[in-house]
């Protein structure tokens, strides 16, 4: 290995510590005003227009960790178990997207899906046993489980549109998710065999990103109906759609219920750069979390 290939690897190494350094103290600074409880799983690129690792965020905010730490791919989409141990994730690792698992501290990260076509958008079910996702092993984005060792999968659609961004409810007997069979993407909910598909929405823009709350009465999704993409809630059948965030300057996406159902996150380039926030489920009380880069799929433990 040649002198100067040396200083790359030191210099760069020297790079990603001051990065890992600034973000915990930006923050530490946020925690100075706000705090928050639980784990928060989040992507982020550290460095600005970087690939996107996932990270984590524990309790008041003041612990940040890359959890990923990958060179030359984008890990995105985190996503608890219900127990708490472990994280399923998107990432392009191996030159496609894969669903990989991993524990809550990124250790023993294992593909669980492992083929030539793009697999996204994991979910886990409520009893800890099985993984939701998208893929387009089939030519089309589709629906699809598995065990949350990889196997067993099982697809849940058919059909010519595509199928994306599958959530399953809390209490285990739906699963919420968007598609573009009606002309443009629309919140859909169907069994969990794939039975029972009905829309929920009906609007001129993309709705996507539907999770139903923790009580099981609401659901919370993004739509660019009103010309930008922010955050709305419904009814768990389709009624009462109420908008959340309003600014026309900026977008809101990926939303996440918290635990209790009593806040939502999601991320906001609001300050100019994607950041994450929190704020009351009716939309009140908004707090910023994050400083600095990309803060992309908040996903509050469960």
């Amino acid at each position: 290995m040649s002198i100067i290939r040396k200083w790359e690897i030191a210099l760069t190494v020297l790079l990603i510590a001051i990065i890992a350094s600034v973000i915990v103290i930006a923050a530490n600074k946020e925690n100075t005003f706000h705090t928050i409880s639980g784990k928060i799983a989040f992507c982020s690129d550290p460095g600005a227009g970087g690939v996107l690792d996932i990270f984590l965020m524990v309790g008041n905010n003041s612990n940040v960790t890359n959890l990923t730490n990958t060179s030359g791919s984008d890990d995105t989409a985190p996503a608890w178990s219900p127990d708490g141990t472990r994280i399923a994730f998107s990432s392009n690792l191996d030159g496609n997207g894969e669903i990989y698992v991993m524990n809550s501290d990124g250790s023993n990260q294992i593909n669980l899906t492992n083929n030539s076509a793009d697999d996204e958008d994991p979910w886990w079910s409520p009893d800890n046993i099985t993984i939701v996702f998208s893929s387009n092993r089939d030519g089309n984005y589709e629906i699809y489980t598995m065990y949350s060792n990889g196997s067993d999968v099982t697809r849940l659609t058919n059909n010519s549109a595509l199928d994306v961004f599958p959530y399953w409810s809390p209490d285990g007997i739906k699963i919420t998710f968007s598609s573009n069979r009606a002309g443009d993407y629309e919140v859909y909910i169907m069994d969990t065999d794939g039975s029972n598909q009905v829309r929920l929405t009906n609007s001129p823009g993309y709705d996507i990103d539907a999770s139903i709350s923790p009580d099981g009465n609401k659901i919370v999704f993004t739509s660019d109906r009103t010309g930008n993409y922010e955050i709305y809630t419904m009814d768990i059948d389709g009624t009462d759609v109420t908008k959340l965030t309003d600014d026309p300057e900026s977008w809101a996406a990926y939303p996440c219920w918290s635990p209790d159902g009593s806040q939502i996150i999601f991320s906001s380039s609001r300050s100019g750069n994607p950041d994450i926030y929190t704020m009351d489920a009716d939309g009140k009380n908004t707090i910023r979390l994050t400083y600095y880069y990309r803060y992309l799929f908040p996903r509050w433990s469960q």
